[in-house]
C-alpha cells in the first residue's frame, strides 16, 4: 500500500517498534551534572580534577578520558571535547561565558590557529598532521557556539575566518573534483593522503561551514560552495563516503537545501549512506541493529562489523542531535526518524555504568579497577563508556572502549563523549504516553528557530492521546498533513495520534495567515513547510521475479491537495521512457536489472525510487 511516509531501510529492519526493555532516562539532568563536575577546578579525589589551568596557552584544558595520561599537559586538550561541552551546556541554558567568574566561551579562541587561520583540534596542533574530521567538526562546533554567543566578537571573527579558509580549501578540491583525502595542509593549501585512509565525507562538513558562511554574510560564493560540495556526495561519489561523523549532516543539509535552494538532493539515499554500514573508506561504519545478550543496541551508531559490532557513545549522542531535524525540511521521513530516535535514546542509557552489567565492564576488570570504582562512586555514573562492544574478554556485551586497550588512559570513561550528552538531552522530552517522545526540531537548527516545532510519533497499533502542553495561546499546524490541527490552544491540548502516525507540530500565533504556493507554505514572509511527493511501486516488491514483458503499477502521494502527477520517467537498460499514466508495460531481456523511476508533478515536485527485478 502506498503511503506519504518514506521508510529508511535499516530502520525498517528493526525487529520491533520499541526496543527491548524500553526506558527513557533524563539525559538533560546528566548533562547538567557532567558540566558542574567537569568544570570544577577545585574537585578532589581519584583522577581529579578533570580540568586544569593551561598556563602555556592561557586557557584551560580537559582531557579526552578519565585517567587520561595527557591530563594536565598544556596544549594536548581537544576541541572535540572542550567546544562540544560548551555547546551542550549552552543548549541547556547554562551561560558558559560567565560561569563561576570564568568565560569558558572566550577561552575557546585558543583552538583558532593564528598562523593557518583555521580552527584546529589542539592548541599546539596544526593542519599538517591531522585528519579532515578533526579539523572540520571542531570548526562546526566552534561556529555553532559563536551563533549562541553574539557578544563574543572575537569568536565570531575567528569563525568567519575559518569558514573563509575552508572556502579556499574548497576551491582547490572542487577544481580537482575530488574530496577523497586524509587532510588539508593550510600552509601549502593542498590536500594530502596518508596512504592509510581517506575521508571523502569531509565534503559534507565543508558544505555546512559554507552554509553558515552564506547565512552570516549573504555572500553567494558560500551558497555555491555549499551546493557544490553536497553535489559531490549525492551525485558524484559512488557509495558511502562515511569515515567518522561528518556524513551525519548530509540528510539534514540535503533536505534543507531542497527547500531553501530548490535543489533535488536524494535525502533517502543519504540516510542509507549513513545507516547501512557499507562505507567505502571505513567498512562497516553505520547504525547497529542488534541485541547483545539482552542489551538492545539498535539505533546506536558505530561499526556493525568491528568484533561483531561496536557502538560509540559520542557518535550516537551527536547523530540524534544532527539528523533529527532533517524531518523539519522533509516530512516524509517523520515516522522513520521518530522510530529511530525511540531506539537510540532508550538504548543510549547502556553507555553508562549504572545501566551496564558489572561483570561485563572494564571498570571491574581492568588493572586500575579500584581507582576507577572510587571515581565512579564520586561521579555517580555521569560519565559514559566510550563504547559497547558485542564481545570482549569472552563476555557479551563488553562495556568499555579503546583507552585501556591501547594504553591511552587508565579508564574507558569518555569525557569527550560526555561532552555531547547535552546535545542529546536538549532534543527530547517525555509525554504522558510512554513510548511517545516530543522531539524539539529547533535544537541545533540555526537560522530557523522562530516558531517552536516538534516531532511526535505513535509507535503503537492503537490510537493514543498525548497531553500536548502549550505556553500561551497558539495555533497548532501539522507540517506532515499541511493542516491546522486546532486554533486558540492554551494549556494542555489532547492530541490524538493514529497508529504509526507522526505529526510535526508548528506552534503559530493565533489567526496566523498562511500563504501557500505550488511548493511552499509561507508565514510572515518565511517558509515554514515544503510540499513533497512520495512515489511507490505497488505492483512489485524489490527483487521480484518478472517475465520479459511485465506491467508496472505506481502510486504517488502528494501532501499538497491541489497538485497532481504530470508524468513519470523510467530508466531501464540505459533507455529513458516517459509515461503519462501510473500503469504501463515494460519489456527487457533476461537477467538482474535495476529500474530507476521518477515522478514529476504539475506543481514542480519530484521524487524517485528504484526497483530491483530478476527477469527470466
Amino acid at each position: 500500500m502506498a503511503t506519504y511516509q518514506k521508510s529508511i531501510f535499516r530502520i525498517d529492519q528493526f525487529s520491533s517498534e520499541l526496543p527491548q526493555n524500553y526506558e527513557i532516562i533524563d539525559f538533560k539532568s546528566r548533562a547538567h551534572l557532567y558540566d558542574s563536575f567537569v568544570y570544577d577546578f577545585e574537585k578532589t579525589g581519584t583522577f581529579l580534577p578533570l580540568i586544569w589551568e593551561d598556563e602555556t596557552f592561557d586557557t584551560y584544558g580537559i582531557a579526552a578520558y578519565v585517567g587520561d595520561y595527557r591530563n594536565g599537559q598544556d596544549g594536548t586538550q581537544e576541541a572535540v571535547t572542550s567546544i562540544a561541552a560548551v555547546l551542550s551546556a549552552s543548549l541547556l541554558g547554562i551561560d558558559k561565558s560567565n560561569q563561576n567568574g570564568f568565560n569558558f566561551v572566550h577561552a575557546l579562541n585558543v583552538f583558532f590557529n593564528q598562523e593557518e587561520k583555521v580552527v584546529i583540534n589542539n592548541p599546539s596542533g596544526n593542519s599538517r598532521n591531522i585528519s579532515m574530521w578533526y579539523m572540520i567538526y571542531p570548526a562546526i562546533l566552534f561556529t555553532q557556539v559563536s551563533l549562541l554567543y553574539e557578544d563574543e566578537v572575537l569568536l565570531r571573527e575567528n569563525a568567519l575566518t575559518t569558514i573563509e579558509s575552508w572556502y579556499q580549501a574548497y576551491t582547490v578540491m572542487n577544481n580537482q573534483n575530488n574530496y577523497d583525502y586524509t587532510g588539508f595542509n593550510f600552509q601549502t593549501m593542498q590536500p594530502y593522503k596518508n596512504n592509510i585512509w581517506t575521508e571523502p565525507d569531509s565534503a559534507v562538513g565543508i558544505s555546512l561551514l559554507m552554509y553558515y558562511g552564506y547565512q552570516l554574510t549573504a555572500n553567494e560564493k558560500y551558497k555555491t560552495a555549499a551546493i557544490d560540495t553536497m553535489t559531490y556526495i549525492d551525485k558524484k561519489y559512488s557509495g558511502s563516503p562515511m569515515y567518522e561523523i561528518l556524513l551525519y549532516f548530509a540528510p539534514y543539509l540535503a533536505a534543507r537545501y531542497n527547500q531553501e535552494f530548490d535543489t533535488n538532493f536524494d535525502v533517502n539515499r543519504l540516510f542509507n549512506l549513513v545507516f547501512n554500514g557499507n562505507s567505502i573508506p571505513r567498512g562497516g561504519w553505520g547504525m547497529l541493529n542488534d541485541n547483545y545478550n539482552g542489551f538492545a543496541v539498535s539505533g546506536l551508531m558505530g561499526s556493525i562489523t568491528d568484533g561483531g559490532g561496536y557502538a560509540f557513545s559520542m557518535n550516537s549522542f551527536a547523530a540524534a542531535f544532527i539528523m533529527a531535524k532533517t524531518v523539519k525540511y522533509d516530512t516524509r521521513f517523520a515516522s522513520s526518524v521518530g522510530k529511530w530516535l525511540n531506539h537510540l535514546i532508550s538504548n543510549s542509557r547502556y553507555f553508562f555504568p549504572d545501566y551496564a552489567k558489572d561483570e561485563n565492564e572494564t571498570m571491574y576488570l581492568s588493572e586500575f579497577s579500584e581507582d576507577t570504582i572510587k571515581f565512579n562512586d564520586l561521579a555517580n555514573n555521569i560519565f559514559p563508556y566510550e563504547g559497547i562492544r558485542k564481545s570482549g574478554s569472552a563476555k557479551t556485551p563488553w562495556f568499555g572502549g579503546d583507552p585501556t586497550v591501547y594504553g591511552w588512559a587508565q579508564t574507558d570513561f569518555s569525557i569527550y563523549s560526555g561532552a555531547s550528552i547535552g546535545m542529546l538531552g536538549s532534543l527530547y522530552e517525555k509525554t504522558n504516553v510512554d513510548g511517545i517522545l516530543k522531539i524539539d526540531l529547533n535544537q541545533g537548527d540555526f537560522f530557523n528557530e522562530e516558531e517552536k516545532t516538534y516531532l511526535l510519533y505513535n509507535p503503537y497499533e492503537t490510537n493514543q492521546t498525548v497531553n500536548y502542553i502549550v505556553d500561551g495561546t497558539k495555533t497548532l499546524y501539522d507540517k506532515v498533513t499541511d493542516k491546522i490541527i486546532s486554533e486558540n490552544v492554551s494549556g494542555t491540548y489532547q492530541l490524538e495520534l493514529s497508529p504509526k502516525q507522526s505529526v510535526i507540530i508548528v506552534e503559530l500565533p493565533v489567526n496566523a495567515n498562511l500563504t501557500k504556493t505550488d511548493k511552499l507554505v509561507i508565514f510572515n514572509d518565511r517558509v515554514i513547510n515544503a510540499y513533497q511527493a512520495t512515489l511507490s511501486v505497488i505492483s512489485h516488491e524489490n527483487n521480484a521475479e518478472v517475465s520479459k514483458k511485465f506491467k508496472l503499477k505506481l502510486q504517488t502521494v502528494i501532501n499538497n491537495k491541489n497538485d497532481t502527477v504530470d508524468y513519470y520517467e523510467v530508466i531501464l537498460d540505459g533507455k529513458l521512457l516517459t509515461f503519462k499514466t501510473d500503469e504501463f508495460q515494460l519489456e527487457t531481456t533476461s537477467g538482474s536489472k535495476t529500474i530507476t523511476i521518477k515522478v514529476y508533478t504539475k506543481g514542480g515536485l519530484f521524487d524517485q525510487t528504484t526497483l530491483r527485478i530478476s527477469v527470466s
